[in-house]
C-alpha cells in the first residue's frame, strides 16, 4: 500500500470530457467573519422570535385570567 501524501483534492483535475465544460471555476476563499456575522444575526432573529412567542403566551394567559376572575 502506497500513500501519496502530497496529493490533495484541490490538485485533482477534472476531465473536460466528463463535465462538458472547458473552464471549471474554482471556489473562492471563505470570509470567516462574514459567516460568523450571519450566524449571529440568525441567532438574534431566533431569540427575538422566542421572546415574542413567550410574551404572547403570557399576555394571553393574563387576559384569560383577568376575564375569569371577574
Amino acid at each position: 500500500m502506497s500513500y501519496n501524501k502530497n496529493s490533495r483534492a484541490s490538485d485533482i483535475e477534472i476531465s473536460s470530457q466528463l463535465t462538458g465544460n472547458t473552464n471549471i471555476d474554482t471556489p473562492q476563499k471563505v470570509n470567516i467573519s462574514a459567516l460568523k456575522l450571519r450566524i449571529i444575526k440568525k441567532e438574534k432573529k431566533e431569540s427575538l422570535k422566542n421572546r415574542t412567542f413567550i410574551l404572547t403566551i403570557f399576555i394571553i394567559l393574563g387576559t384569560i385570567g383577568y376575564f375569569v376572575s371577574n
